[in-house]
């Protein structure tokens, strides 16, 4: 079975309908009800007049039959009138209520109570204020009651007397029924009437409305969603010179503008991701809840997917099993997210049959919104495999450089048990010489015995000497453990104490006592307190000072070794960590910049702390309590 298909009315079209309808039908209703109102009070007061009319004459009747004594005269006048479609009763009433004469001879002789409800019309009032006629509802009919007082004249005074004012009342009773029905066709033929000059008025309007307003709106309507669509070329038909032309004219404009800015738009954002995707480096952009928003060709190829594919995808499940930040406790984003601060970290990707192993390096900077807060994460991915090799090539050169200055204490911290053995040892040869060894003596035997173990002594302290200078000029491993903070430090102590005893500097560790594990690499740790320890020997001009190294336990554990040398200039100190910047005459300019290097790889950081010209510098190694307490 078909189904009857509804036609769909556009909301404004209904609106303006409804709206119409009224503007039309209520006026023309009220209009309607007012004449409906007035013919009814005129016909009312025409009816009124005409009851008066009959009533006087009815009076004239009444007062000719009194005079001739004609009493039948007056009953048939009655009658006569009470033939009338439109009269309900004529009666004339005495001074009690006693119905004298009627329309109806079966009412003659009754009596009318004053009480009665259509009596009480009437006789609730005043006698001079009470009206000629009066409308009441009489067995279901609406009545119009009227009442003439029959005056007590002269001439009839010689029958009733002249005591009285009044013989009697006429009482003339004309159903209001075809009144009221003529009324009721005239308002429902005006209502047709009415209805019908409403509808054509609506048609026409509607008619005008829809050609001239709704159609065109519609135009108009359906071009915007083209264009927002995506058919920017799309534009609104233009006919006439009145307000929707002009708003049409207007859209176009407005079109036209957005068309260009969207232009502009595309052009710039073509130009950026050509920019982005020409980077080398891995970006990616995370929203708060960790999902990719953007991300450009090169972390694409990485992870072996289109950027399409991954927008949306939480930054886990689409970087985690490929680059190593699942391992990690403490995401840069996250910490992005919570501190709005730039944030950095490191990861080693381990090697897989397919790749060798790199080294990552992440920059997680924040996006702000308008209310101040971080709404965007953007992830910077770059590979320093290559600058971590390069940075390891400059480290073993700055190692070679710290062993050349290193060379000379040591040389004398060696020569002095050389010296030592090398006497102990022609003391026993000289023994040995002068006397056979049939004929040595317990004494010989005894002085012997103690060079031999002072050689030995000597030889072990050459070895521990040597042993620590080989294991500080060994390669650096890319192992990261938790080390013994205070330990390391005073294995590089011992280390470079020959020299700074060569240039007359005391060196001195403070009390070293419960500081915690740090998670770092040992050898980086030596190099970096070694090269900052040589640095301070160099500052020294003259023998004399003195070098203190002491460690601090706050929110991070800090080494801070102080000197008393010459201090560094304010000009020198802005580029102190540069690279290839130097003072000394052998330096090769790393030192400070690979040290830091190195220690922020482990989320630390070396950094002056103060230094005065003449009066000493202070530099101190941070180890982030976050990094290792994480471990």
């Amino acid at each position: 079975m078909r189904r009857l298909q509804i036609p769909y009315i556009e909301r404004l079209t209904a609106r303006l309908a409804i709206g119409i309808t009224l503007l039309v039908v209520v006026p023309l209703a009220l209009g309607l009800y007012l004449l409906s109102r007035y013919e009814y009070e005129h016909t009312i007061t025409a009816r009124r007049a005409a009851a008066e009319l009959e009533n006087r004459m009815l009076e004239a009747a009444l007062r000719h039959q009194m005079i001739t004594r004609d009493s039948g005269l007056m009953a048939d006048v009655l009658r006569e009138v009470g033939r009338q479609p439109e009269v309900r009763r004529a009666m004339v009433l005495d001074h009690d209520g006693v119905i004298r004469l009627s329309s109806r001879e079966s009412e003659v002789g009754a009596r009318l109570s004053a009480s009665s409800p259509t009596c009480l019309v009437c006789h609730t009032q005043a006698p001079e204020a009470r009206p000629r006629s009066v409308i009441l509802r009489d067995e279901g009919t609406d009545v119009l009651r009227s009442v003439l007082p029959i005056s007590n004249r002269s001439e009839c005074q010689r029958c009733h007397g002249a005591a009285q004012k009044l013989n009697g009342i006429l009482i003339l009773d004309v159903s209001l029924a075809p009144i009221q029905d003529q009324l009721r066709a005239n308002i429902n033929r005006m209502g047709m009437a009415t209805t019908a000059l409403a509808l054509m008025l609506l048609l026409g309007v509607g008619v005008l409305v829809r050609h001239h307003i709704l159609v065109r709106l519609i135009r108009l309507g359906r071009t915007a969603r083209s264009i927002a669509s995506g058919a920017i070329s799309e534009r609104a038909e233009v006919a006439g010179d009145d307000v929707i032309a002009t708003l049409a004219k207007d859209f176009n404009s407005m079109a036209d503008a957005t068309s260009s800015l969207i232009g502009e738009v595309r052009e710039r954002e073509q130009r950026i991701s050509g920019v982005l995707n020409s980077l080398d480096d891995g970006l990616i952009v995370l929203d708060k809840s960790f999902r990719i928003v953007a991300a450009n060709r090169s972390i694409s190829r990485r992870l072996c997917a289109y950027p399409e594919a991954l927008r949306g995808r939480h930054c886990r499940d689409a970087i985690g099993h490929q680059l190593p930040c699942h391992d990690d406790d403490i995401c840069p984003t996250a910490r992005c997210l919570s501190t709005g601060l730039l944030q950095r970290a490191i990861y080693q990707v381990p090697a897989s049959p397919d790749a060798e192993a790199r080294v990552q390096e992440v920059y997680a900077s924040p996006v702000f919104s308008d209310d101040g807060s971080v709404s965007q994460v953007v992830e910077v991915w770059r590979d320093i495999t290559e600058r971590v090799r390069e940075e390891e090539r400059l480290a073993e050169i700055e190692r070679l450089s710290s062993l050349g200055v290193l060379a000379s204490g040591l040389s004398h911290e060696v020569n002095t048990p050389l010296a030592t053995t090398l006497a102990c040892a022609e003391s026993i040869l000289d023994q040995l010489d002068q006397r056979d060894a049939a004929t040595i003596g317990p004494d010989t035997l005894q002085a012997i015995r103690e060079s031999a173990g002072i050689i030995r002594g000597q030889v072990l302290r050459c070895r521990t000497i040597t042993d620590q200078f080989l294991r500080f000029a060994r390669g650096i491993p890319p192992s990261i453990e938790p080390i013994d903070l205070p330990q390391v430090v005073i294995g590089i102590i011992s280390l470079a104490r020959p020299t700074a005893r060569e240039a007359g500097i005391q060196l001195d560790l403070e009390d070293a006592g419960n500081v915690p594990l740090v998670v770092a690499n040992t050898e980086v740790v030596q190099h970096v307190v070694l090269n900052l320890l040589v640095n301070a020997i160099e500052s020294f001009a003259q023998p004399g000072g003195r070098i203190v190294l002491r460690f601090i336990v706050d929110a991070d554990v800090r080494l801070q070794i102080r000197d008393t040398g010459c201090g560094i200039p304010p000009e020198v100190q802005r580029h102190l960590f540069e690279p290839f910047r130097t003072r000394k005459p052998r330096g090769t300019g790393l030192g400070l910049f690979l040290s830091r290097t190195f220690m922020r790889r482990f989320s630390g950081d070396v950094r002056l702390v103060d230094s005065v010209v003449g009066r000493g510098s202070c530099v101190e190694i941070v180890f982030s309590r976050s990094a290792h307490e994480a471990a």
